[in-house]
């Protein structure tokens, strides 16, 4: 089963959703995304282009997701 780790950004007003990994890229399991999303979200957070954004929220779904263009 293919399952998605989505976290929604903030910036001022500006808010956004961003895929983090899914199963095909990580192995995750939905057990594994509910118990240890916010690690992984940190992690990416820290490593990637979006330091200065603020998590919102984040989400794990079953399947393929496509993020909005603003959340």
């Amino acid at each position: 089963m293919l399952v998605t780790l989505v976290a929604v950004l903030c910036n001022g007003q500006l808010c956004l959703e961003k895929v983090v990994t899914n199963s095909d890229q990580s192995g995750i399991t939905m057990a594994a995304c509910a118990v240890n999303a916010q690690i992984g979200i940190a992690d990416w957070l820290a490593k990637g282009p979006y330091r200065e954004w603020t998590l919102q929220r984040y989400k794990c779904v079953v399947g393929q997701y496509t993020p909005k263009k603003q959340a």
